[in-house]
């Protein structure tokens, strides 16, 4: 093949592909490929589109046409460019009070002046023309809003909650709006339980969770235990070891409190505390204090945690928290003092977050 034959064909490539790249009716501006991410109470949202532009058109009642409906067949607009936009949850979600499994499907648009209609499709194929609607799996009206002019069309997250999110589509003067919301207990129990090789800490997180969903599953809170414990032979590291155990003694405990074991459940707790220290001090006074609001419970674990290792910085950061909850900022700041003055002392690697825990309190009490 001579030399301008070979030229003039990869040009003609070269061509195509930019034509392809375009957007309709645009002539030089190429529509951007983007992805954009949220996670909400343990789920991934995640939307891939092609943004195009404005580019001196008239978008909506133009180039996306209003109630695009012929011979009962819909022509629904693909809310993007190029390929159609697709919409992926890591797990299971309510779209505006509806509910949608987890997955990834393509998204689409029907348009009028003054609602759209979302749907959520199974089909992810390109382009309006060939949207089946027998593919949709979930549709959603939401009304138009009115904004100030925007020449990139926007996918945004707007308004996040701790399990809920509102997602913005946004181009020329319009926008809609659609909340997701998602179980964040839900999540992190399915997250553990489709983990095919479970740890220590797995199955001790699965015997808190399932009991913080359900208080009565306490035989299944059990048996999520016991197999912890069962493991702890394959465990190598001292500390971890210990940790665990505690754990083990704390949680089944508190389940057989629950139960109306009492003497077999307070035997357990203070076999617990008695090697207990540290961190396991902190965590379990803390969760006593803010989330079952026992406040003579938590007390006491600190108080006997502190005479029996008065040198423990940590035991020291929990006194601090526990004050700062009952809002004594003096006493809340001489213990986080304490706990600085320690970790310089003893040349932990905590001695930063100790400066800094006191310098912040001390601030607050000078005021």
């Amino acid at each position: 093949m001579k030399l301008q034959n070979i030229l003039l064909t990869l040009c003609l490539v070269l061509v195509t592909r930019i034509s392809y790249s375009q957007d309709v009716g645009g002539k030089t501006l190429i529509s951007q490929s983007r992805t954009t991410i949220a996670n909400i109470g343990k789920c991934d949202i995640t939307i891939k589109y092609h943004s195009p532009s404005v580019n001196g058109r008239k978008i909506f009642g133009g180039i996306v046409p209003y109630d695009f409906v012929v011979d009962d067949i819909e022509y629904p607009w693909r809310a993007g460019s190029n390929q159609r936009t697709t919409i992926e949850f890591s797990r299971d979600v309510v779209i505006e009070g509806k509910a949608l499994a987890a997955g990834s499907y393509g998204f689409v648009v029907l348009v009028s002046e003054e609602e759209w209609i979302l749907i959520f499709s199974s089909g992810k194929s390109w382009g309006a023309f060939n949207y089946d609607k027998s593919n949709d799996v979930l549709r959603v009206p939401v009304a138009v809003q009115q904004k100030s002019f925007q020449e990139w069309l926007s996918y945004d997250f707007l308004n996040p909650e701790s399990e809920s999110i509102d997602v913005q589509l946004r181009w020329e003067n319009s926008a809609v709006s659609f909340n997701v919301s998602t179980n964040a207990l839900d999540n992190i129990i399915a997250g553990l339980e489709e983990k095919e090789e479970k740890t220590v800490a797995d199955l001790q997180s699965l015997s808190l969770r399932t009991l913080e969903k359900d208080p009565s599953n306490t035989e299944q809170a059990l048996a999520y235990l016991e197999e912890s414990n069962k493991l702890l032979e394959d465990v190598e590291e001292e500390a971890y070891i210990n940790a665990y155990r505690y754990n083990y003694k704390i949680l089944k405990g508190e389940i057989l409190l629950s139960m109306g074991k009492k003497k077999e459940a307070k035997e357990l707790i203070d076999e617990a505390m008695e090697s207990a220290s540290g961190f396991n001090v902190y965590y379990y006074s803390l969760n006593k204090l803010t989330v079952r609001d026992d406040k003579k419970v938590a007390f006491d674990v600190l108080n006997k945690a502190i005479k029996r290792d008065p040198n423990n910085f940590q035991n020291h950061f929990a006194f601090g928290e526990y004050y700062l909850k009952e809002g004594n900022q003096e006493k809340a700041t001489a213990h986080f003092k304490m706990a600085y003055d320690m970790t310089v002392e003893q040349k932990s690697g905590w001695v930063n977050y100790a400066r800094y825990l006191y310098l912040q309190n001390k601030l607050v009490l000078e005021r």
